[in-house]
């Protein structure tokens, strides 16, 4: 199991990611979450996926999409650092990348296959990942961040948007 980063291992912003996994083995969240987003989305047809999920918000589509665009960023960074990159990786703006994508134009079935097979790969990775390497650090987005701390981020990022999902989900069905 990958240790949870201590606090000084990743920036302020991402410890409310980090703490709705926090003392999970996050190699069992990796494949397990693959379900729970298939189980959410099993129903929804294509003409529902590209309604914005609340107003003013992305659409279904398109926060998959985002799930899909920040895990492989967060992924990436995870193999650089572990690889002892010494250059600083950059920052990303979500709805910049969320707008150039055009997600509402893929079927959901591609995006959810998607999310599945980014998910295979990151649990190869974990599962083979020295514990020095997990703990190893470097600069993303101007802070320093740690392997382990990337790789607790994209379950608890998920988990981020499940629950908001969910307790739209929820509010709809009591209307």
């Amino acid at each position: 199991m990958i240790k949870t980063p201590d606090f000084d291992e990743y920036g302020e912003y991402y410890e409310n990611y980090i703490a709705k996994v926090r003392g999970q083995d996050i190699s069992e969240l990796i494949i397990s979450q693959v379900e729970e987003l298939r189980f959410f989305f099993k129903l929804m047809s294509e003409e529902q996926s590209i309604k914005n999920y609340q107003e003013g918000k992305w659409t279904y589509k398109q926060l998959l999409g985002h799930i899909n665009d920040t895990e492989k960023i967060m992924f990436f960074r995870a193999l650089c650092l572990a690889r002892n990159e010494q250059n600083p990786l950059p920052g990303f703006d979500q709805d910049v990348y969320v707008n150039a994508a055009n997600f509402n134009k893929a079927s959901l079935s591609s995006l959810l296959e998607d999310f599945e097979l980014t998910r295979r790969s990151l649990s190869f990775f974990i599962n083979n990942l020295t514990d020095d390497a997990a703990a190893r650090k470097g600069t993303v987005n101007d802070q320093s961040m740690s392997v382990r701390a990337l790789l607790h981020i994209i379950p608890g990022h998920f988990e981020h948007h499940l629950e908001i999902l969910k307790s739209i989900s929820q509010a709809n069905s009591n209307k």
